[in-house]
């Protein structure tokens, strides 16, 4: 009875990866727990430091402005050195040492060099592993990188909810140098086992003899990088523009629950954390569905509910009610996320994968960047709900001329 349970559990492993989507799943979480750790410890540092909000969001893009560009740079990195492994490493190796210099920081301004350089190393990661891994199990490529992102959404969960039970039991800087260990793990765990079983990058400038399918696909004539990105464009715009909006109001999620709502400082964090967490399921049901029903199809459907779920998020008062509305607005962030990395690597050619994931994760960390200080300016002058409800209504316009365009697409 135990041999038939393990066989059925390897079983279904084995659709979405096996241990080898479980090694980036946990390579994912390690670097997204200390990535996604300041969200959640910002009420923490504001109180320590006294931060206005226009401040509070200057330190969120300060590791997102660099980490925007710094997310073209690697995946253009990634398609032209011999082996992703190597960018993978850079990338989790450096955010796990910038977290530590984030934890030993004593002032704001230091901090935001911590922050900075977080961001250059965060670039190196995404662009590369996310193409690693599809290469790996193109025959089930929403599987593997859905369970890839259920990785990063444990770091996001998790991460948040350890550090903030270290913070308010010791400090903030303690979450940081605690929660910055299992990335520097990871960096080490890439250089000794993955480097055996990637295979080296098509196209890249090492003239590596290259097996008959991807000779081939190397050989011809394929799109230009132009050609690739402007097939992409209509839906990855209408990705963007979400992301532009509502997703810049993420970092802001644990002050809104304790200014406008009157959440402790902890409670909120707490609540952050099961936000980041649901896209567990998430990452499941977009992985599955874009194996299933087609991986624009899916980020289509994530569009049009993400708007109404907004809209509900902004005007609920009922706090058991704003729960729910708080976990379907996380599960949908996942799910999309999930579909339109399977969509892009489904695109793109087997030597592009790691720049058009780059631009695409850059243009959108870049618009969160820039947005999210104006608007901590804006909730300065104008209030914290006020500027979550506006921003909600024009989620909730991006979901209807999505339902418009969705048969042209």
């Amino acid at each position: 009875m135990a041999n038939r349970i393990s066989s059925a559990i390897k079983n279904a492993l084995d659709k979405w990866g096996g241990g080898t989507s479980l090694f980036f799943a946990y390579t994912h979480l390690s670097h997204d727990m200390t990535t996604g750790l300041l969200i959640a410890l910002l009420p923490f540092i504001r109180q320590d430091m006294e931060l206005n909000y226009f401040q509070a969001g200057l330190l969120v893009s300060a590791y997102s402005v660099t980490s925007g560009f710094s997310q073209i740079f690697g995946g253009w990195v990634g398609d032209h050195i011999k082996r992703r492994w190597i960018a993978i490493m850079m990338g989790l190796l450096g955010v796990g040492l910038s977290g530590l210099a984030a934890g030993l920081m004593p002032s704001y301004n230091t901090l935001l060099i911590a922050m900075v350089c977080m961001g250059i190393f965060a670039g190196f990661y995404h662009p590369s592993a996310v193409p690693a891994l599809s290469r790996l199990f193109e025959d089930r490529r929403g599987k593997a990188i859905g369970l890839h992102m259920i990785g990063g959404s444990v770091g996001f969960g998790i991460g948040p909810f350890i550090g903030t039970a270290i913070a308010a039991t010791l400090n903030w800087h303690w979450a940081f140098t605690i929660l910055c260990l299992p990335a520097l793990v990871a960096g080490l765990w890439v250089a000794l086992w993955l480097r055996k079983i990637e295979p080296a990058v098509p196209g890249s400038t090492h003239g590596i003899a290259l097996p008959g399918r991807e000779q081939s696909v190397i050989a011809a004539s394929g799109p230009t990088l132009g050609q690739v990105l402007k097939s992409v464009a209509p839906v990855v715009i209408l990705v963007v523009i979400v992301t532009f909006t509502s997703g810049s109001l993420l970092p802001f999620l644990p002050l809104y629950l304790v200014d406008h709502h009157g959440l402790t400082t902890t409670m909120a964090a707490y609540w952050t954390s099961i936000v980041r967490a649901s896209g567990i399921i998430g990452s499941l049901l977009g992985g599955w569905l874009s194996d299933r029903w087609g991986n624009k199809r899916t980020v289509l459907i994530s569009l049009i509910a993400i708007g109404p779920a907004m809209l509900l998020f902004t005007t609920m008062n009922y706090f058991a009610a704003l729960a729910v509305v708080m976990i379907a607005i996380g599960t949908l962030w996942a799910m999309r996320e999930t579909a339109v990395q399977t969509y892009l690597m489904s695109k793109a050619p087997l030597n592009f994968h790691g720049i058009v994931f780059g631009i695409y994760f850059g243009i959108g960390m870049q618009g969160q960047s820039l947005l999210q200080p104006v608007y901590g300016g804006f909730m300065d002058t104008f209030g914290i709900a006020n500027i979550f409800f506006y921003v909600a209504l024009i989620s909730v316009v991006t979901s209807i001329v999505t339902i418009f365009m969705a048969r042209k697409l």
